[in-house]
């Protein structure tokens, strides 16, 4: 029996697993949240929050090898409250080439 509470078959890239502070951006204030994947359509959170997340957001995040933040605008697709935090999934609308580049040197392919 699966646990999994955001479904990895649903997902149509392939993430790479992280562990990363994001800063979520929305006209409702700033959300900490921690990121546990991300790919080149968008990544999982945990939100330190227990309202709804609005949409759409802009992230801040940083990544090793890459300088400075960097800034997606993004929607939350999926949203899961437990007891302690709130998990969610989100789809960014556009990806800066940073994120390309990095995803590359991770080794990073679409699923097919």
């Amino acid at each position: 029996m699966s646990t999994t509470l955001l479904p990895q078959e649903r997902r149509r890239n392939s993430r790479i697993p992280l562990l990363i502070s994001v800063r979520e951006r929305s006209a409702s204030g700033v959300v900490m949240c921690v990121a546990t994947d991300i790919s080149e359509s968008g990544m999982a959170l945990k939100r330190a929050s227990d309202s709804t997340a609005p949409t759409p957001v802009i992230l801040e995040f940083s990544l090793p090898g890459i300088e400075g933040l960097v800034r997606v605008t993004a929607r939350f697709i999926r949203q899961i409250q437990t007891a302690s935090v709130q998990l969610g999934a989100v789809k960014f609308d556009s990806v800066p080439e940073s994120l390309n580049g990095w995803l590359a040197q991770c080794g990073h392919s679409p699923m097919t």
